[in-house]
């Protein structure tokens, strides 16, 4: 080797010591970076609708964790890829059955449903308006005559025909209308003729909202038209990079009844109806916290330690009404998490936990399996009060503390 050739070989060695340890080091970087993002793909009606938006940032100020929402009919192609760790779509996707038959994800959990409703002119001349009976609206719309134009559109079209056997099957001449036309035409096709139709509340109002379709939702929250909607975390074994432990994190989260209660009360601006149905109550009590045992195995019931219950600020000082207090004791909690925001919850995202202190519940700080910290609620009078830990359907053992004025 010539001393040219071996002057380019140190060069390039020396080269090398300096990039290797600072390419390990841009690489841990932006691993640790992911750790905090979790990756969510969903299909387009929960994120057009505002319901992510409303919903998310509690559990980002809660956990630490930050969620990147990407929202399309795809997402079973971008968790192919890589690229989600949470994937959020109807369980009647068409991409769903070969996806979980492929091993892709951990079990589905049902989160919350959208819905299909009978859309109609303002005149409303079936008077339908304001039934929750989707059976009895399209009955009246049948025996009134009043014109009715058929979407094509897949789900809308079944819905219609089921309505329809439900109904008794009222002959369709002279008002029941099939041009083969599919949602936004065929609701074109109804606001021309001042008729009825059916498809799914969220594309319409967006639609209404970018054309000013002369129709309006007239018969809203009937279960039946319901369309449920499931999460799956990727599963770990064929995605290794994925962020498993924080889609499990918003999954918890999702299902947590005060979250679920919020997605009831979510209102599109405009519309005093419910946009979505919540749907956990569809999954085991297990896997809601509310069973013998949880997602994770076996959990048994809290338990409060002997004098667990002390002043935060000074263990030996007395508690008053107000105070922030630690709790001891074992099984308090399915993991680990903060409150971000003030006031506190009475229910963190990781855990459904609660802590009741003489039948009030008490705002939650921080909970976990051995600790919790929390705040008796100031309008807990002075005398004695009984502590409880209550997580799911367990409770703990009751502890009397006497709150000082």
């Amino acid at each position: 080797m010539s001393w040219k050739a071996f002057g380019k070989l140190f060069v390039w060695i020396g080269l090398m010591i300096f990039l290797v340890p600072w390419l390990v080091f841009v690489s841990v970087q932006e691993i640790a970076a992911q750790s905090n993002v979790v990756r969510l793909a969903v299909v387009l009606t929960p994120e057009d609708s505002g319901l992510l938006r409303a919903i998310l940032p509690d559990f980002e100020r809660q956990t630490g964790l930050r969620v990147e929402v990407y929202s399309g009919e795809d997402v079973y192609d971008r968790a192919r890829n890589g690229q989600a760790d949470l994937v959020i779509s109807h369980y009647g996707h068409a991409a769903v059955e070969s996806f979980m038959a492929e091993g892709f994800s951990l079990w589905p959990r049902f989160v919350f449903g959208d819905q299909n409703v009978i859309i109609g002119p303002s005149s409303d001349p079936a008077h339908v308006f304001g039934l929750s009976d989707a059976v009895e609206g399209f009955r009246r719309i049948a025996q009134s005559r009043s014109p009715f134009v058929s979407n094509n559109g897949g789900i809308p079209k079944y819905m219609e025909d089921l309505l329809w056997e439900a109904a008794g099957r009222p002959p369709k001449e002279g008002w029941y209308v099939d041009l083969g036309l599919r949602e936004q035409q065929a609701v074109q096709a109804a606001a021309q003729r001042g008729a009825y139709t059916m498809w799914g509340l969220v594309p319409f109002l967006l639609y209404q909202e970018r054309t000013q379709v002369d129709l309006r939702p007239l018969l809203v929250n009937d279960s039946l038209l319901s369309r449920m909607m499931f999460s799956v975390v990727m599963k770990p074994e064929k995605f290794p990079n994925a962020n498993v432990e924080g889609a499990k994190a918003l999954e918890k989260y999702l299902l947590l009844p005060a979250t679920q209660a919020r997605i009831r009360a979510f209102r599109y601006p405009g519309l005093d109806h419910a946009l979505w149905w919540p749907s956990a109550r569809d999954n085991s009590p297990a896997t809601l916290g509310y069973g013998p045992e949880g997602v994770l195995g076996p959990l048994p019931a809290p338990a409060i330690n002997p004098g667990g219950v002390v002043n935060a600020a000074d263990r030996r000082a007395g508690i008053r009404p107000g105070s922030i207090v630690e709790i001891y004791g074992t099984n308090l909690a399915v993991s680990a998490c903060s409150a971000a925001t003030l006031p506190a919850p009475t229910q963190l995202a990781c855990s459904p936990t609660r802590v009741s202190v003489s039948g009030r519940d008490a705002p939650l700080l921080y909970v976990s399996p051995l600790q919790i910290n929390a705040q008796i609620p100031s309008e807990s009078g002075p005398g004695s009060v009984n502590v409880t830990v209550i997580r799911g359907q367990a409770q703990s053992n009751p502890v009397t503390v006497t709150l000082i004025p």
